[in-house]
């Protein structure tokens, strides 16, 4: 699969898929991350899985019973079981806070009234990322209702394409800043609406003719916004916020930057992975509002 080629910026370090067991499929998280080797997120998982888990709990029985005969025997020779001692501080540890994070909103679109807002959520996203699509026509809507709408807080697109997703994940990012630059940034986000509501996933892009029509649809000039897509005017765009994200510990899609927005358009808060559970979003764009 090719990866996606710069001129003046490198992309990062190529991300795939952690494959665990889980609900949300790959990562346990609902991302598509950076372990997995398939472009199907979490395809093989509940099968692996289960055959660690068989084999873990078949070594953990045998270890028993080799510790039991151990014991028993020294006990019949008129021997001592020797009492385990505890480690010191074993239980002294404490659970690691989320990961804090700065990051720009760099001159990507924009959703929300920047001079308003205390809070800004910026998501690195991939357009051919299921849980992406996922985020988008659910829990996105439910944030922009709350807390976007009645100027709270802001929320900005970045791009991370991921390899596997390719070339559909990029030619996708191209399209939509190319309709951005002819449409603005109602259009872009409208667009991405309407792409995360058609796309196939997993790097099959969009039906045939849905393209023009959701073009069409936006009041953009088909073949110009094409033409401008087909050159990849915006590559270099898209590997800067790729290189951005890397820069800060993202992994995979969807991930995101939720934090205090200060007038120079910088967000200083914590990174959330995954397509998390509304409420979990709701709490953390609440936690900085009240600081």
């Amino acid at each position: 699969m090719e990866e996606m080629k710069t001129e003046s910026i490198a992309p990062p370090v190529s991300a795939t898929e952690t494959k665990t067991e889980g609900t949300c499929g790959c990562g346990g998280n609902c991302q598509c991350g950076s372990a997995c080797e398939s472009d199907q997120c979490g395809a093989g998982s509940n099968q692996n899985s289960t055959w660690t888990l068989a084999g873990a709990i078949l070594l953990g029985s045998l270890m028993i019973s080799a510790s039991l005969l151990t014991s028993f025997s020294k006990m019949n020779k008129g021997g001592t079981v020797p009492t385990p001692t505890p480690t010191v501080g074993a239980e002294e540890s404490q659970p690691t806070g989320p990961k804090t994070a700065t990051v720009s909103l760099d001159d990507d679109a924009v959703l929300g009234n920047k001079s308003k807002a205390k809070v800004a959520i910026v998501e690195f996203s991939d357009y051919e990322c299921p849980f992406c699509k996922q985020f988008h026509q659910t829990t996105l809507k439910e944030l922009t209702k709350e807390f976007v709408d009645g100027g709270k807080a802001v929320y900005s697109f970045r791009d991370y394409p991921l390899p596997f997703h390719e070339p559909m994940a990029s030619q996708a990012a191209n399209l939509a800043q190319c309709v951005r630059e002819a449409k603005g940034d109602q259009a872009f986000f409208a667009f991405n609406d309407a792409y995360f509501g058609a796309t196939q996933t997993n790097g099959k892009g969009l039906p045939a003719g849905k393209q023009d029509e959701i073009l069409k649809t936006l009041g953009a000039n088909t073949n110009s916004v094409t033409q401008c897509a087909t050159s990849e005017k915006f590559k270099d765009e898209i590997a800067k916020d790729m290189n951005d994200g890397s820069a800060i510990g993202v992994g995979g899609t969807p991930s995101f930057v939720i934090g205090k927005l200060d007038s120079k358009g910088n967000v200083v808060g914590e990174l959330v992975v995954g397509a998390m559970p509304l409420a979990q979003f709701k709490a953390t764009v609440e936690k900085y509002l009240a600081q």
